[in-house]
């Protein structure tokens, strides 16, 4: 490219420090809102998008935003493109689908009565006696395998007393699935 072209777009969608401190003093006055109780993070989030739209932010300087915002605390910028990528938005180029994060939010706002987000964590287990996924949320404890489950497992038993010990040898609730079915809809 020319070094005497200007791309516009890379201007427009500069993030300044003017724009960070905005939405930052913005966000935080929403996070208090739902701390209290007064806003849920499906209004978190539609505020945040009238907000956008009250200041004339498009999505790539929104993105710019947060990535400032976060280096301003330390995190490496990188992680927004992973967390997009969970929720299916193609980072391809300079493009970004946003349809993808719509309709994410979108499912959310339909279903927020009955759906909740947890943080988990999966540990595996491939041996000779199981082939397992263990999915492990607060004292929740899942086993799941495509096949049998062989309780009788070192390596599971061994797992499993780590785990209570962790969580201060308060009783973990386990559910056992298994021979269940994995298939592509």
């Amino acid at each position: 490219m020319d070094d005497k072209i200007i791309d516009f777009n890379d201007l427009r969608n500069k993030a300044k420090d003017k724009d960070v401190d905005r939405i930052e003093e913005y966000m935080y006055s929403l996070y208090y809102e739902m701390a209290e109780g007064k806003i849920t993070m499906a209004d978190f989030t539609k505020n945040i998008y009238k907000y956008m739209e009250d200041n004339n932010i498009s999505q790539d300087k929104f993105l710019n935003i947060q990535k400032k915002l976060m280096e301003r605390y330390g995190f490496d910028s990188s992680i927004i493109d992973e967390q997009l990528k969970t929720v299916g938005v193609n980072l391809g180029g300079n493009e970004i689908s946003y349809e993808s994060i719509k309709k994410n939010m979108g499912f959310q706002e339909k279903y927020k009565d009955r759906i909740s987000t947890k943080n988990i964590s999966i540990y595996t287990i491939k041996n000779e006696k199981n082939d397992i996924e263990i999915i492990l949320q607060d004292d929740n404890v899942i086993i799941q395998s495509q096949g049998k489950v062989d309780l009788a497992d070192n390596e599971l038993n061994e797992f499993l007393c780590s785990y209570k010990k962790v969580r201060e040898d308060k009783p973990l609730a386990i559910r056992v699935c298994a021979d269940t079915e994995k298939y592509d809809y």
